[in-house]
């Protein structure tokens, strides 16, 4: 029987495929609907609020999503802005 390492070693590096759909879609919405406090993607998912802030912090620390003081809370975005474009006049 043949074997293969190179296919082994290449899933063990990357991280778990659930984890990283979770990461893409709150990322997606965030992108989409602009700044959301974690309770309102919790909601919107239907996932526990502590699943939403674990992933909003690996997004975070990764550069893909920032967290902003507003008033007594907190909302998230996404570091991408498309829509900060030259409004002309």
């Amino acid at each position: 029987m043949q074997e293969f390492p190179e296919f082994i070693e290449e899933e063990e590096e990357e991280e778990s495929w659930p984890t990283t759909i979770r990461l893409e879609i709150i990322e997606y919405i965030l992108r989409r609907h602009g700044a959301l406090r974690a309770p309102d993607l919790a909601h919107i998912l239907d996932w526990k609020v502590r699943e939403i802030n674990r992933v909003l912090r690996q997004l975070e620390s990764s550069g893909r999503a920032k967290r902003m003081k507003l008033g007594k809370n907190y909302v998230w975005s996404s570091i991408e802005e498309p829509h900060l474009t030259p409004m002309h006049y």
